[in-house]
């Protein structure tokens, strides 16, 4: 199954990289936590939502 987060960071023509700039953590942080190898914080998730417009279940449900 493919993650919500990569689906969206794709949809949006974005870059881990970019993604790890929005949230302030290293790339390869990012790359962890997109993949399934850590979690979210709350503070993530929820900057995440709001930058992509949807709420936090359709995210990461």
């Amino acid at each position: 199954m493919i993650p919500q987060v990569l689906i969206k960071r794709k949809e949006n023509k974005l870059k881990q990289c970019d993604v790890a700039k929005i949230l302030h953590i290293d790339k390869q942080t990012y790359y962890l936590k997109e993949n399934g190898k850590s979690e979210f914080t709350i503070t993530e998730a929820k900057k995440l939502a709001i930058y992509y417009g949807c709420t936090l279940d359709e995210l990461f449900n």
